[in-house]
């Protein structure tokens, strides 16, 4: 082939584009070169030689006489690469070597082998997972990334409910109908778009199926631990990590809002950004109970403080048909596309008592006193049981009656001093003790408030209270579960 052939077919192969504006200028310059040399030597040279000029993208690495060199230097970088990497497919990043046949060969094997060594990198033909346009993981193969996107869905649907929905797809055929109690996916999605490509990368970027499932759900593969300090508390350690004290908890197992703290200590302070979402769609039918309505009708015929039902309530039930959606677990929407009544609710109907009568109570118990606290309560003191609530530091001395009723005993008491009982004629008694003075006596029909003594300290007393106890049917009850 001539200079000048050679010349015009390089020509022709830049206007098409195959080489960078870089190249073009290099392999022009040579050829000039070796145009000038062959027409001043022409009757001297006569065979063609071949060199092979080397290029990593656009930087011109150089050129040796003998393509096997490149192919040796490449094999011998993989090799190496294999130990740590044995179970990738490694390869070489991409390289352009062009051949050009010249009369007088200008190429430097050791520079430019060299420099290839030092330059070339050993890279994994991996798939590259791409969500919303951007590049977030490399993985071995398409299989790989595709299986880690499909356990990542398994976080959150059972595998048979996806393959259930897979085959539903593929059938093309209307659902059946639900059967009270069953459920069944409609969709499951990604809430962005993701796609796969192939890709070039180096070793040490490729995950594992196990880390893209934790990268696709925190958004890290690294957690960030922090070293508690010294008068830290949780909720400012959670505050410095833009987490709630509830994230910070989650983060933690076994670490409760009042757990104990101390420097050294350390907590896991990872903030979870999932680079994407499983998007679930389901449908449901289910059975719900209908709460009943309570009418509450008043007779002034029965006394105060009772009541009986006319009418019992039931509850009644319905099938609902439900469209739920969920994001990473969570329920975000839930419509109720359809309503079937299987048994209506029955209200309901209570008749409560308004008449009053004098020496009946009305189940409710006022407080005792004018003001004062609970300076003792019922239970065991003093190694007996303390049968009352003693009611101390009143505003005023007087003892009211805690409800309507019967004086039925009022007089001195061995222990309890000055006592007065009354039956509220209702299954209810009270009684107030300790008092300095009795106002009412055995017999007397009282209302709710009035007074029946004086607060003292009589009989068995280490100061002036009331001591005040109440019986149901004859048992000993709490008097804070019946005081208003």
């Amino acid at each position: 082939m001539s200079v000048c052939k050679r010349f015009n077919c390089l020509i022709e192969k830049n206007i098409q584009g195959k080489y960078s504006f870089f190249k073009k200028l290099i392999l022009l310059a040579a050829l000039t070169a070796s145009f000038t040399l062959g027409a001043v030597s022409a009757s001297a040279e006569t065979s063609l030689s071949t060199v092979y000029h080397v290029y990593i993208g656009d930087q011109y690495i150089g050129t040796v006489d003998n393509k096997e060199l490149i192919d040796k230097v490449s094999s011998s970088k993989i090799e190496k690469q294999k130990a740590s990497y044995s179970d990738l497919p490694l390869t070489i990043e991409d390289m352009e070597v062009i051949p050009e046949e010249m009369f007088r060969p200008i190429f430097n094997n050791d520079e430019t082998l060299l420099k290839l060594d030092q330059e070339l990198d050993v890279v994994v033909e991996a798939t590259e997972l791409i969500i919303d346009g951007k590049a977030v993981a490399h993985f071995k193969s398409k299989e790989d990334a595709e299986a880690a996107l499909k356990a990542y869905k398994l976080q959150y649907v059972s595998e048979s409910a996806l393959n259930d929905l897979e085959a539903s797809k593929t059938a093309d055929q209307p659902l059946e109908t639900l059967k009270e109690g069953q459920s069944r996916l409609l969709d499951v999605a990604f809430s962005k778009k993701v796609s796969l490509e192939a890709k070039k990368v180096l070793p040490d970027k490729v995950i594992s199926i196990d880390q893209g499932i934790n990268l696709l759900k925190k958004g890290t593969l690294e957690e960030s631990t922090y070293i508690v300090q010294a008068q830290d508390v949780l909720s400012e350690i959670a505050s410095k990590h833009q987490l709630s004290l509830e994230q910070l908890l989650e983060l933690n197992p076994g670490l409760e809002e009042d757990s104990l703290i101390k420097p050294g200590d350390e907590l896991n302070v990872t903030v979870i950004k999932p680079f994407v979402k499983v998007n679930v769609k389901q449908e449901m039918l289910k059975k719900e109970s209908i709460s009943f309505e309570t009418e509450v009708k008043e007779d002034s015929s029965l006394p105060k403080g009772e009541e009986k039902t006319l009418q019992e309530g039931k509850v009644g039930e319905r099938l609902v048909n439900y469209v739920i959606q969920l994001e990473n677990g969570s329920e975000i929407k839930r419509e109720k596309v359809k309503e079937e009544i299987i048994n209506e609710p029955v209200k309901e109907i209570i008749v409560k008592g308004t008449k009053i009568i004098p020496s009946r109570g009305t189940g409710n118990l006022a407080w005792p006193a004018v003001g004062g606290y609970i300076s003792s309560e019922l239970g065991q003191r003093w190694g007996k049981l303390h049968k009352g609530i003693d009611i101390a530091r009143p505003s005023a001395r007087t003892i009211k009656a805690a409800d309507n009723g019967t004086v039925v005993s009022a007089g001195y008491s061995g222990g309890y001093g000055n006592k007065v009982v009354i039956n509220h004629n209702n299954g209810l008694k009270t009684v107030y003790a300790h008092l300095e003075s009795i106002s009412v006596s055995v017999g007397q029909v009282v209302s709710q408030g009035q007074k029946l003594g004086i607060m003292g300290s009589t009989g068995n007393s280490t100061g002036v209270h009331l001591h005040f106890e109440v019986y149901e049917n004859g048992s000993l009850k709490n008097p804070m579960d019946y005081l208003q």
